[in-house]
């Protein structure tokens, strides 16, 4: 009798552990998506002739491309504000998305041009065919990654100012032979005054 009441209870509880487990699966998930939606600014600090210190430049937006405001070469542009975000895709790739315009206001996609390497922003639409990701971070969640990678560079422009590029296949100095071509980390720098690693829910 006692096994069997044992038994009994040993099988009620079953539910209640599932149901434990998925509310804690649920509530991890939940933070993960928290943490994904915190906005972030990118920085890069290079040196942009070589000699003189390096210095912190902000990504800013300006003609559909990502530009490095750097103190030296300034951009006037709308300066990143950005989040990940599922990319509608069979992949469910993670996303990077930013407000470009206060007025009207107006949310771009982040991307690579597949033909230059060129990191750019646009509409759903003008993201078909090219890079959109996933994009994540880095084990100490300070830094951008694209595919796992941080093939990150600056390529500076006749007029003294500096795009941001994906050098996936490391020979961007080659292709864009003269310009200037330096690697570069994306630092993100995280709004709220929060660090994601504060909202981990691991």
């Amino acid at each position: 009798m006692a096994l069997s009441t044992l038994g009994l209870i040993t099988i009620g509880a079953i539910p209640t552990v599932i149901g434990v487990a998925e509310a804690i699966d649920a509530q991890k998930k939940q933070n993960q998506q928290a943490k994904e939606r915190i906005k972030f600014h990118l920085t890069a600090k290079f040196s942009h002739d070589g000699t003189s210190p390096p210095q912190i430049a902000y990504v800013v937006f300006k003609d559909n491309k990502l530009y490095l405001d750097h103190p030296a070469c300034p951009v006037e542009g709308y300066r990143f504000n950005g989040f990940y975000f599922g990319y509608p895709c069979p992949e469910q790739h993670q996303g990077l998305v930013s407000p470009i315009a206060d007025d009207p206001p107006m949310l771009h996609w982040i991307f690579v041009d597949k033909d230059t390497g060129l990191l750019r922003h646009g509409s759903r639409k003008e993201t078909v065919d090219h890079l959109i990701g996933p994009w994540s971070w880095t084990e100490d969640e300070e830094y951008l990654i694209l595919e796992g990678e941080q093939y990150f560079c600056a390529v500076q422009n006749e007029d003294g100012t500096w795009n941001v590029y994906y050098d996936k296949n490391g020979d961007l100095d080659e292709v864009l032979a003269p310009r200037e071509v330096i690697d570069i980390e994306l630092h993100r720098e995280l709004q709220l005054g929060v660090s994601s690693r504060m909202v981990r829910g691991d």
